[in-house]
């Protein structure tokens, strides 16, 4: 199950999602940007109706403000072919949320608390991965992976 479930593009929420810093569990988002037999690389997100820096979000995709790029999803947007949407705006910044992640890390969640949302199609992911890589907080370690990923879209 889990493996099929972490495959590149999947839209999945994690229920009940452990911290890394231990302090507590929300429900959270998180896209598979690509993975293998080792690897998944993910990007995390959670949703938010607030713009408390009060950034642009007049229109879908990839922004710039103050140097900081971020993917702007406008809820109610429909993502892929099961077109789910999110209910609230949601931002995705790229600033400690990109990670190289061992599957074994994804055994300690119940197969129940995974949740395949949708399948984001490759062009989504493209643009998701050239703002990306715009960030200043790209881990060096893994950013020339992240271009091969990109290129190979």
């Amino acid at each position: 199950m889990l493996d099929e479930i972490l495959q590149q593009g999947h839209l999945l929420l994690i229920e009940d999602y452990q911290f890394q810093d231990g302090n507590g569990s929300k429900d959270k988002f998180l896209i598979v940007i690509n993975r293998n037999d080792e690897f998944a690389y993910i990007i995390h997100t959670l949703t938010t109706s607030q713009n408390k820096l009060n950034l642009p979000s007049d229109h879908y995709g990839c922004l710039v403000a103050g140097n900081i790029p971020y993917f702007f999803v406008q809820k109610d947007t429909a993502l892929g072919e099961n077109k789910f949407s999110f209910d609230k705006d949601t931002f995705i910044f790229f600033r400690n949320n990109i990670r190289k992640e061992n599957l074994s890390s994804f055994l300690k969640y119940n197969e129940n608390n995974i949740v395949l949302k949708e399948k984001l199609p490759n062009v989504f992911l493209k643009r998701l991965l050239k703002c990306m890589l715009k960030s200043d907080f790209i881990d060096l370690n893994i950013e020339s992976e992240l271009i091969k990923i990109k290129d190979e879209l």
